[in-house]
């Protein structure tokens, strides 16, 4: 089956479920598309699917059709990305970049940056708002520019922080 995809489309990444918008074909089997947190890149056709809205509810499948467990609908629908491990009070984030996005072999390095940030932020802003006592935010020791990041962005949360894991890691304390 050939799926043909057209400017505007809404499509869906199979790797990572991450919804887009198809902005443009490329020859025959690619399109850059533009994903739901403004980033822009090309796939090949077998990497998406196209997403239809109405079959994201219950009730797209019809009446006769049955639900067997509520509250396992209802923990997927509550479930976040907050954390890889949540031991009590302490929270781990790891910001490798292949953790939050697939497709980034393509994207420059301050575009993976900036994703990296992004995420950084939503997930210490979901930690906070959940009262943890500590966060581990694994940035890996590399060139130390995301650590570098990462640091100026606690500061600004004017937070108590520290090295760990041999430089690999910084623990917050909130």
């Amino acid at each position: 089956m050939f799926i043909e995809f057209r400017i505007g489309d809404k499509v869906i990444l199979k790797k990572d479920r991450t919804k887009a918008t198809v902005l443009l074909s490329i020859g025959d089997r690619k399109v850059k598309i533009e994903d739901e947190y403004g980033f822009e890149y090309i796939v090949n056709y077998s990497d998406i699917l196209p997403l239809n809205e109405s079959t994201n509810i219950v009730s797209a499948y019809g009446k006769d059709f049955e639900v067997k467990d509520e509250d396992l609908i209802k923990k997927r629908e509550k479930k976040t990305h907050f954390s890889k491990k949540d031991r009590g009070g302490m929270v781990k984030i790891d910001l490798h970049i292949e953790q939050i996005n697939s497709y980034y072999h393509h994207m420059k390095n301050s575009e993976i940056i900036q994703i990296q940030m992004e995420y950084c932020k939503k997930e210490l802003d979901q930690a906070m708002m959940k009262h943890k006592k500590s966060i581990e935010i694994v940035h890996g020791i590399g060139g130390g520019v995301l650590k570098s990041e990462v640091h100026k962005l606690l500061g600004l949360y004017n937070l108590n922080f520290f090295e760990s894991n041999n430089g690999g890691s910084t623990e917050v304390i909130l």
